[in-house]
């Protein structure tokens, strides 16, 4: 079984899909997730499951009816069948995208190894062309090129400490969560985008690093402590606010015990399991 990838695209409204509707009529829940469970098997081998070896394992595997999975398979149009495989269109599409960007980025890597070969800089680059170099493994490499970089500059300047290298706010998050951002998240960014300046919530998302709380419920807690406080420049922010760059001893030392209460709350707060 070759891994292509770790994750796959899901729609956070995926149940809306009319196909999905009347899974979850005639076969429950339990329809969904075996759904979801046939996808992920799917993405992990290149696209195509059998009719017979792939579905036996898979009802042992997941403790459930063999009929049930043929059910699924044969009766609602989800999937489509080749001999005695059985696929999903979507997920080959994704999954020739997928292949196309790390065909890209095997030949990218490939490139700056030689080209460190040439420059004696040979230990910045490890020569990872050999296997699937995936989308997720070259933003790897810059996300550790970057951490370095980061780390020179936060001994020079205490607010420069979090960088990207463009001034788009979702790579400014990830680069400085150190992950991808979800769907949901996408949609909470815009929100903000839509209320607040890119520099206000660069500085907000700055604070909660620092404080080593990577959480999307804190940055919403910060932003909405300087809305109801009416601070709405950055200036006005930093003159103001007792949320700034600063230890975290020393701001809930200004906090009342209100404020505390909040972002104890906040800080406790799980979004989506994504704190790290």
């Amino acid at each position: 079984m070759k891994k292509t990838i770790n994750y796959f695209p899901h729609d956070f409204n995926a149940r809306n899909d009319i196909k999905l509707k009347k899974v979850n009529m005639q076969l429950g829940l339990e329809g969904i997730g075996l759904y979801w469970c046939i996808i992920e098997y799917l993405y992990e081998n290149d696209g195509y499951l059998t009719l017979d070896e792939d579905i036996n394992l898979l009802a042992y595997e997941l403790r459930i009816e063999k009929d049930l999975i043929i059910n699924l398979i044969e009766n609602f149009d989800l999937f489509k069948k080749q001999k005695n495989k059985f696929y999903s269109p979507s997920v080959l599409s994704r999954l020739e995208t997928i292949n196309e960007k790390s065909n890209v980025n095997r030949e990218n890597v490939l490139k700056r190894w030689k080209k460190a070969q040439e420059n004696g800089s040979i230990n910045e680059i490890q020569p990872n062309y050999r296997g699937n170099t995936t989308v997720l493994q070259t933003k790897y490499y810059k996300k550790e090129k970057k951490i370095k970089e980061n780390k020179n500059k936060k001994k020079e300047n205490k607010e420069d400490i979090l960088t990207t290298t463009d001034n788009n706010i979702y790579s400014f998050i990830e680069e400085n969560f150190g992950r991808l951002l979800s769907g949901i998240e996408y949609e909470k960014i815009n929100i903000w985008l839509s209320e607040w300046d890119t520099e206000i919530l660069k500085y907000a998302i700055t604070i909660a690093v620092m404080n080593g709380i990577k959480n999307f419920a804190y940055i919403d807690g910060i932003l909405k402590n300087w809305k109801g406080r009416n601070l709405k420049t950055l200036s006005e922010i930093k003159e103001n606010s007792f949320i700034g760059l600063s230890s975290k001893n020393s701001v809930e030392s200004k906090m009342s015990e209100e404020d505390k209460k909040l972002f104890d709350d906040l800080e406790n707060y799980n979004w989506l399991e994504d704190e790290k």
